[in-house]
């Protein structure tokens, strides 16, 4: 079989890079996922036919291939747990499918890296993927935001304009105005819209085909300490006999691609990537200098700082570190600290499962920090990640794989050392080679980046999008893929385990603090290094004992990789796709205010397409509660005009009934999708009491105040869920009195404490803290 499996690989490895790896979670990924179980497949079938071959090898298992293992079972496990306590299951089944796609290329590249040529060109692809981001970054920083920023105050300046007109002439440009920005999801007022402006505005970081800064930083530190790595390692034997010479073209182009990157890095602003990239290439050069005192001293500092870094730990979880030490730290570390300290009494009611994949931010609002106003994804630590997404089988593979790394790190080097070792199998490699034969590396791996953007953009367009081709300027990415190609045989000089070691070092220090842990993106750089570390060491690529043993093991392995492929296209890629597809189009009617019974239809068909997703659910609920609000609002604004409390001009009350009781249904199809969700039972309150309002039905009235005191107990430092509280409670009579008084000066203190930490998107208006005093005093 005639398979080019590295070729592919490289294709899948780079398409990955160029999606906003944030929103797995949304099931974006999910066709690259598809698209490795395939080629696991079919690099089980070609070990399969290639088994008798005398010389074929496969690569004995590893603690790291444990630690990978018990990952992806961790979250099979967790998964199965949200089912059962009925959370987010769709979250929860798109990361458990990209953790088993992460398990399948790991298994890929243990099994490829056996060749050092192959690993060698797959740390070429690494870096020529983080030049090219790195491009795209420092774009970004200096024509993009101010482009970006430009544009969104010349618009806002006209539709303020517009609203100040009062000219019916202008309702048509504040639609135009408003649909556009509803397009680019821009809010249109409230906290939303100064939290987005402040993004905006007043930041610069550079994120490219990312949704956050600091995952380009992690991706572009890894990749910085393996070209210092690759740049470091002049490989040749004892004897120096043989050398890979470099021109003075190709050197000068080295130290332009490390320019590029650690230019970018520093616009990222990510102090958490700095310190990675320091550390990577401190390891570096420790581990280049053969000196015994110094690699000793550097032995007891990485153990020092293990056993600190888990007394530390420890003092959290059971207390000794409390909310007093961390506000004495300095403000950068406060927020992480306070992150950390929520999360981990998150994880003591629910230690063996966690929250679940996908599901941290509902059930950790619960135990978020009242001073803290994020409403994190994840825990800015890969750690307690990884015990929240996959609870503690999850978080034992993640500290073994952490575990051999920093045994690798810390033992004593080998009597030999490891880059003479690569560079005599390197001296005798190269006198057997063609000239043909050496140039089919570069062509593998060019054609592999070739390949990945190709399926990239195939997948875009597939999806109805036209994002790459109204911004061609992302064609930076390929000035990496050019200056790989302008280096010729030099970007493919092979690494040795110290550098790899020292990349994975880095990966894992910056992810100590952001996060990172579910992102395909960042967790597949991670085991890539990780995986090229175990196999330029001795211990790996071992014979494989009993060939037809081997075979039916190598064809089970094939028939659990097309099992997994059908699995997740039916339940993951399949149903997200056409749900997604369905709600893009029903945001679109919605802002045309023609089509809202279509909209309505095209959210039903998203529901219909893939039941496990509350987000169709959500848009319906939303887009009902909103009309039911306006028909109460309309009817209150009639009654006071009016002067009584019957009749309506608007509509029959026949109609108003059937409408509430299709919003009811709607919150009640979205509380079933994830009942730890606070927003779920916030919009059912609303509904419940508009209906009230609507038909003075004291039922209702009771029940909507039973949903927001449960809103305001599943986020407790809601600001919105704990005004709407106590301005309800006010509304319902004096039995409610101390109820609305309570809730009332809770609010007053969260004023108090976000105005003291400056959390702007979260201060009331002059009326509502009028209102709020008021309440609380009488």
């Amino acid at each position: 079989m005639r398979l080019s499996i590295p070729l592919l690989a490289f294709a899948l490895l780079t398409a990955g890079f160029l999606w906003p790896t944030e929103e797995a979670v949304s099931g974006l990924g999910l066709h690259l996922v598809t698209l490795w179980m395939l080629l696991g497949m079919l690099h089980e079938l070609q070990c399969w036919w290639n088994a008798d071959e005398a010389g074929s090898r496969s690569p004995e298992f590893d603690w790291m291939d444990l630690g990978v293992l018990l990952i992806a079972v961790g979250h099979v496990i967790s998964t199965l747990v949200v089912f059962q306590v009925e959370g987010d299951r769709r979250a929860a089944l798109n990361l458990t499918f990209e953790w088993i796609g992460l398990l399948v290329a790991w298994r890929i590249f243990r099994s490829l890296f056996q060749d050092r040529h192959v690993a060698a060109q797959a740390i070429a692809v690494v870096i020529a993927l983080c030049v090219g981001l790195s491009c795209f970054g420092i774009w970004q920083h200096h024509v993009f935001y101010a482009e970006q920023q430009q544009w969104y105050r010349n618009l806002r300046q006209e539709l303020d304009q517009a609203l100040a007109a009062d000219n019916g002439l202008q309702i048509s440009k504040v639609s135009k105005i408003t649909r556009e920005f509803q397009e680019h999801d821009i809010p249109m007022f409230g906290s939303s819209r100064i939290a987005w402006e402040n993004r905006l505005l007043s930041s610069s970081e550079p994120f490219a085909t990312f949704s956050l800064a600091n995952t380009l930083a992690g991706i572009l530190a890894t990749g910085l300490v393996l070209l210092v790595g690759q740049a470091s390692s002049n490989v040749h034997n004892r004897q120096g006999t043989t050398r890979l010479k470099t021109s003075r073209l190709s050197q000068a182009l080295l130290l332009f691609q490390i320019c590029l990157i650690a230019y970018c890095l520093i616009l990222t602003k990510s102090r958490s990537a700095w310190l990675g990239c320091g550390v990577g290439i401190g390891i570096l050069l420790i581990r280049r200098i053969r000196v015994s005192a110094i690699q000793n001293l550097f032995r007891w500092l990485v153990t020092g700082s293990l056993i600190a870094a888990m007394a530390v730990g420890i003092g959290v979880a059971v207390g000794g570190l409390d909310k007093e030490v961390i506000l004495e730290s300095p403000r950068s570390l406060q927020f992480r600290l306070l992150y950390w300290t929520g999360t981990l009494r998150m994880l003591q009611h629910q230690p063996f499962s966690g929250a679940g994949p996908g599901n941290f931010r509902q059930v950790y609002l619960r135990y978020k920090a009242d001073e803290t106003s994020e409403e994190i994804r994840d825990p800015h630590n890969f750690v307690l990640d990884a015990w929240s997404s996959s609870g503690l089988i999850g978080l034992s593979g993640l500290l073994l794989l952490i575990g051999c790394t920093g045994w690798r790190l810390i033992r004593r080097p080998p009597m030999s050392s490891v880059i003479e070792a690569v560079a005599a199998t390197a001296a005798a490699a190269e006198q057997k080679t063609t000239t043909a034969a050496r140039r089919r590396p570069i062509r593998i791996a060019v054609w592999g980046m070739i390949g990945g953007f190709w399926l990239h953009w195939a997948w875009m367009w597939f999806n109805g999008s036209d994002e790459w081709t109204s911004q061609p300027i992302r064609l930076l990415l390929l000035a990496g893929f050019s200056l790989m190609i302008s280096r010729g045989k030099a970007s493919f000089r092979p690494v040795d385990a110290t550098t790899c070691i020292a990349a994975a070092t880095a990966m894992m220090v910056n992810l100590l603090a952001a996060g990172g842990f579910e992102m395909p993106a960042v967790m597949i750089t991670l085991l890539l290094v990780l995986a090229i570390s175990i196999d330029v060491e001795p211990i790996c690529g071992t014979p494989t004992a009993g060939r037809s043993l081997a075979k039916f093991r190598y064809l089970m392995s094939a028939a659990v990789c097309l099992a997994l492929f059908a699995l997740v296209a039916k339940t993951g890629l399949f149903p997200v796709t056409a749900a997604e597809n369905a709600v893009q189009s029903g945001n679109s009617m919605l802002n045309n205010v023609q089509f809202p019974a279509r909209a309505m239809d095209q959210f039903l068909q998203a529901r219909q397409s893939d039941p496990q997703s509350p987000t169709p659910r959500q848009r319906m609920a939303e887009v009902l509660s909103y009309r039911l609000a306006e028909v109460a609002a309309l009817r209150a604004a009639e009654s006071e005009s009016a002067g009584t409390t019957s009749g309506s001009g608007i509509t029959n009350d026949e109609e108003i009934r059937k409408l509430a009781n299709k919003a009811l249904q709607a919150c009640e199809y979205l509380i079933q999708a994830d009942r730890r969700n606070s927003f779920s039972y916030r919009l059912r309150g609303e509904v419940r009491w508009n209906a009230s309002q609507l038909f003075d039905d004291q039922e209702l009235r009771k029940l909507a105040i039973q949903d927001l005191q449960m809103a305001s107990h599943l986020y407790p430092s809601s600001v919105d869920a704990l005004y709407r509280l106590a301005e309800r409670l006010d509304s319902a009579g004096a039995e409610h009195f101390d109820a609305a008084q309570a809730a009332a000066s809770r609010v007053l203190q969260m004023e108090t404490l976000n105005r003291s930490w400056g959390h702007a998107d979260r201060f009331l208006t002059a009326d509502q803290l009028a209102k709020m005093s008021r309440i609380a005093k009488e």
